[in-house]
């Protein structure tokens, strides 16, 4: 924990003082604002404001982040802050009031967002997942804490609004003097919130509720308090419970949404929340102030958990790369229903009474109770290893790339004062770089990828003499290497191929293959390019290759998640694979086709039909060529029958050998393109230890009947099955 927290210790000081003041300001306004008479309605429609900034502050915060970089954001958005509780000390009048709670939503998102993305690359993908635990913790931890300073000076003072100033301004200083540089921020594509309702229509209903219930209960908690006579010590500590209450929450929220089908958990806690909803206002009629601390506890880490459910549910629907992106569409949602929510509760307040909050908490949940059973009832709910695991969160305006089910984008390089020496000499003298850098991985191998990397980024330098440079220095890197080489310089990526196929023929085949991994959009284009310069003199490390890079396709495909492993379509990756290379060296049609099926084999029918497919267009090749009457009809000779037949028999005896579960389907695959492999398909499957003559019949049975071969292969089947079962 220390050695993971340590690095973030400035950084992680300056959030927690920023919200320190932050949940000062929270429960300081309202209060103030009671104090002064104004009305309940109004109230709500100042605390909605936070909202409206929040919202174009997690719109605008990335697009400042890049002019203006993390420093000078956090900094500006410290003094806002500051400004903007003085001014409301100051002149708390409505319209004021409403102006400055704009201004401080928007740089409390843009401060979220700049920690955020501060953390996010300094973390790594082991540890990111802790670390936005640690975040979350300090943010809850500072709120919890500043409902209490609340106590420091009295209400009608301007004392309270000066230490929340101080606070804010305060939180700048740790992140100005962090030798830590604020990282390069890139475009993000967000996805449009059709997109998501269409794929989940409960994450992003249930997210707009907990915007409602949520800022509609914490704006509003305050008021309800005072109305209720819990004043001074007794409304920091009314607060505070609630504050803990939704972190605590999370963690056998977490354990149960895990276990068990989310929607039902959703469910129990919607119902749950109605239950306790009811029970407030009595326990409070009956000055149960304890118990009522525990209730309010549970009622708000209940709603708060709503927001990590809703994402967790939405995320089993997208791909990992669109997880961002769902992330900022469910963060407009929620944002929209957090500027509703004070308002309408507000309303309901003033036309019923203080503990009509509850009333509108439990009509809005009751709402969607309902709309979760018809959830439930429309659509079948995901196994459980197939549900996307539950994250703590809060609201906070950021869309968090901590977050550790969302794309890892590893940095290409390190910036280290070796690689700003090293990139400074290229930009001089190319050669000289090399070189330097060649002896600093004498030095110490380890850094051989971090400075390949840096190196390769300037334009000048030949990426394939940079790769021989650095491997000489160090052989034993040289997969991690070609694999830096790539990520920091993908267009780069065919040029490396064609250099390490040429000049280490020895060795090219793992190279490539990692090459090739590194680049999942063009790995086939690399391979193929790869094959050009190999399949000549190298044809054994052709299927050699073939093979790995299948075999790591398989592997990664059993670690990704379903519903990235179903777009992932493995079955086109693989038979556009042995086309391409196919292409390239015909002659090794068939090793290719099973060496590929072997190593994915969901493909090998897909695979076996674009084998039999090239089979026969190579023999209809040759019949043209040799009888030119038949141009236009598929007319094979003897002999191209043979050599068919021959090929295929060959191909099923292989697949029964090392693959016989799916021996069934590719020889049906064999008869649908060339019937006349029918028999000679049967009697290998028949006289196979590992097929059943029943599965061999069902799969058969199946099939539609094209043609009379395959109906003779039917009624062979069928009367073996009945040979059988009456010799047994």
């Amino acid at each position: 924990m220390i050695t993971t927290l340590k690095p973030f210790v400035l950084l992680l000081t300056s959030g927690f003082l920023l919200m320190l003041g932050y949940g000062l300001s929270n429960i300081l306004l309202p209060v103030r604002m009671q104090s002064d008479g104004v009305s309940i309605d109004n109230m709500g429609l100042v605390l909605s404001m936070l909202s409206v900034g929040f919202l174009l502050g997690a719109y605008y915060s990335r697009i400042l982040l890049q002019r203006a970089g993390h420093i000078r954001i956090f900094a500006m958005c410290g003094s806002l802050t500051s400004v903007a509780i003085l001014l409301s000390g100051l002149y708390p009048e409505p319209l004021m009031l409403a102006g400055m709670r704009i201004v401080t939503g928007f740089c409390i998102a843009c401060t979220n967002a700049t920690l955020d993305s501060w953390l996010s690359n300094s973390a790594t993908e082991k540890n990111r997942g802790r670390i936005l635990s640690i975040n979350q913790m300090m943010i809850m931890t500072a709120l919890f804490s500043g409902q209490f300073l609340l106590n420091v000076a009295p209400i009608d003072d301007i004392t309270l609004f000066v230490i929340c100033g101080i606070l804010f301004s305060l939180s700048i200083t740790p992140i100005v003097i962090s030798r830590q540089q604020g990282p390069q921020i890139e475009d993000s594509q967000s996805m449009s919130l059709i997109t998501v309702f269409k794929l989940s229509p409960l994450g992003v209903v249930s997210c707009f509720y907990c915007g409602v219930l949520y800022a509609g209960l914490l704006n509003m908690l305050p008021i309800f308090a005072s109305k209720n006579g819990i004043t001074d010590l007794d409304l920091s500590i009314f607060m505070g419970a609630a504050i803990s209450g939704a972190i605590i929450l999370q963690f056998p929220i977490a354990y149960l949404s895990d276990k068990f089908d989310r929607r039902k958990v959703m469910l129990f806690m919607v119902a749950t929340l109605i239950l306790l909803c009811l029970s407030v206002p009595l326990l409070m009629s009956k000055d149960m102030f304890k118990l009522t601390l525990l209730v309010i506890a549970l009622i708000t880490g209940l709603v708060a958990c709503l927001y990590p459910m809703s994402m967790s549910e939405t995320f089993d629907k997208v791909l990992k790369e669109q997880i961002l992106s769902a992330m900022s569409s469910l963060l407009l949602i929620y944002a929209l229903g957090s500027i509703l929510g004070p308002y309408l509760a507000s309303v309901v307040m003033d036309s019923f009474g203080s503990s009509a909050l509850f009333s509108f908490m439990n009509v809005v949940a009751l709402t969607l109770l309902f709309f979760i059973i018809l959830r439930m009832k429309l659509r079948q709910s995901l196994p459980l290893d197939e549900q996307e695991s539950f994250i703590m969160q809060t609201p906070s305006g950021v869309v968090s790339e901590l977050d550790p089910r969302t794309h890892y984008a590893e940095a290409q390089f390190e910036s280290t004062p070796e690689v700003e020496v090293a990139i400074s000499l290229a930009n001089k003298n190319p050669s000289a770089a090399v070189n330097m850098v060649k002896a600093l991985v004498l030095r110490d191998p380890d850094n051989a990828s971090n400075l390949a990397a840096a190196l390769s980024t300037i334009e000048a330098i030949d990426i394939g003499k940079l790769y021989a440079a650095i491997t000489s220095a160090a052989p034993q890197m040289s997969i991690h290497i070609a694999e830096a080489l790539t990520n920091a310089s993908p267009e780069q990526a065919d040029q490396l191929v064609d250099w390490i196929t040429s000049e280490y023929p020895d060795q090219f085949t793992n190279i490539v293959v990692a090459i090739a991994n590194a680049m999942p959009d063009n790995g086939i284009d690399l391979m193929e390019l790869a094959a050009e310069n190999m399949a000549e003199e190298y044809p054994s490390e052709l299927l050699e290759m073939t093979e790995e890079y299948m075999t790591s396709l398989s592997d990664s495909l059993e670690a990704m998640r379903p519903v990235d492993r179903v777009a992932a379509a493995s079955e086109n990756t693989a038979t556009e694979l042995y086309n391409r290379l196919t292409d390239v060296s015909p002659e090794q049609s068939a090793e290719l086709a099973l060496t590929v099926s072997e190593s994915l084999p969901e493909s090998s029918n897909d695979v076996a039909e674009a084998y039999v497919q090239n089979l026969i267009d190579s023999e209809s090749e040759n019949e043209t060529e040799n009888n030119s009457e038949h141009e236009n009809e598929q007319v094979f000779s003897e002999d191209a029958l043979e050599n068919i037949e021959s090929a295929a028999s060959n191909y099923i005896n292989h697949i029964v050998e090392n693959i016989p579960e799916h021996a069934v389907d590719i020889a049906s695959t064999f008869v649908d393109s060339f019937p006349e492999v029918a028999s000679d398909m049967l009697e290998i499957l028949q006289n196979s230890d590992d097929i059943e003559d029943s599965e061999l019949s069902i799969s058969i049975d199946d099939k539609p009947l094209q043609n009379i071969v395959e109906q003779q292969l039917q009624e062979a089947v069928q009367t073996q099955s009945d040979d059988n079962e009456q010799n047994s």
